[in-house]
């Protein structure tokens, strides 16, 4: 049986941590997740207003009691909730997004940095990467598939029923990792978990005399959840 790792067992040590951290993330355990975009056949299309996906029927369904929309099915089997809404109100602990570059292959990241330093391999760890230093760079370089691109999770829950558990949103949108730093100098002055709002905003330009539009993900900060809680009657 072949075995190019023979001579080489730090290359396989390499691989098997991507196998690992593959594996482990292919089926997170989230309760549900918001998604600002989705597949129709192999090309990707943003969304001027949410999609929720999960994998329990009655997820789906108290989702669609509380936002609307319409239940399909998801790629991966699970179900599928296209909401009307273009922003809703979540509740965000600041302790607990996680921010990176990440480049992918063949579905495994094969660079993840923090945009200074390697945060994987173990071996490269804490070693500085080799992205470009001008944003500009960086975006072209990730766009031609030769560089890493951003990857921020959020956990959330929603306020209108948290009984419904965590859920959350991966935001890939260059313009959500360029805002990420002042929505956490925000988060940072507030005690505890925040009560924030996720929006899909559909932004209009023209280039070159041609009309152009995209959807831009935006989190906003509204306030300290614990204080929503004390000010509202029915709690």
């Amino acid at each position: 049986m072949l075995d190019i790792f023979a001579t080489d067992p730090e290359a396989k040590a390499a691989r098997e941590e991507r196998e690992a951290k593959f594996e482990a993330s292919k089926r997170p355990d989230w309760s549900f997740q918001l998604r600002s975009g989705k597949r129709n056949g192999n090309q990707p299309v943003s969304l001027r207003e949410w999609r929720i996906t999960t994998p329990k029927l009655e997820t789906v369904n108290a989702l669609k009691e509380l936002f609307g929309g319409v239940i399909t099915e998801a790629p991966n089997g699970d179900y599928a909730l296209d909401t009307d809404r273009d922003r809703l109100e979540v509740i965000v602990d600041a302790s607990k997004i996680e921010s990176k570059l990440i480049q992918w292959a063949d579905g495994l990241p094969i660079h993840e940095c923090d945009g200074s330093n390697y945060l994987s391999p173990e071996a490269d760890k804490g070693k500085p990467c080799d992205c470009p230093r001008l944003l500009d760079d960086r975006k072209e370089k990730a766009k031609q598939r030769r560089g890493p691109k951003p990857n921020i999770v959020v956990p959330l829950r929603f306020p209108q029923d948290e009984d419904l558990g965590t859920g959350k949103y991966t935001a890939t949108a260059w313009s959500f990792a360029e805002d990420l730093p002042y929505v956490m100098a925000q988060l940072s002055r507030i005690d505890g978990e925040a009560l924030c709002a996720l929006r899909l905003d559909h932004i209009e330009y023209e280039k070159n005399g041609k009309p152009q539009s995209f959807t831009k993900p935006v989190l906003s900060v509204i306030g300290s959840y614990q204080d929503a809680i004390a000010g509202d009657p029915e709690n």
